[in-house]
């Protein structure tokens, strides 16, 4: 009878401290607070906005820039960069193309930075 009563007493104890620490072993997640679009009483943060990740840049002239300038935009060396300067003047972006090293991917990525 004494093995019985040790046997319970052991399992109430697991038991008790798995009931204990129950909440600390599940997944708990932070409450989220939704909001309908159009709704202009609720206030989303800037971080939560949809747009692009980055801040908006000021675009770069082809005509203008300097080469520094030109060297900022993504996927321009200084080598390319002179190129860009030595093909001047540009009357659309899609000219781009016409510099050796600029193909159709990074004139992707350029189109939204640059104007003519």
């Amino acid at each position: 009878m004494e093995r019985w009563l040790n046997l319970a007493y052991v399992g109430a104890v697991l038991l008790l401290g798995l009931v204990s620490l129950w909440p600390r072993l599940t997944t708990q997640f932070a409450p989220v607070q939704t909001s309908l679009p159009g709704n202009p009483s609720s206030e989303t943060p800037a971080v939560l906005q949809p747009g692009p990740a980055r801040p908006p840049v000021a675009r770069v002239s082809l005509n203008t820039a300097s080469q520094a300038e030109i060297e900022s935009l993504p996927g321009v060396g200084p080598t390319l960069a002179r190129r860009i300067i030595e093909n001047r003047p540009y009357r659309s972006v899609e000219e781009l193309e016409r510099v050796k090293g600029i193909g159709p991917k990074l004139l992707e990525r350029l189109k939204p930075l640059v104007v003519p």
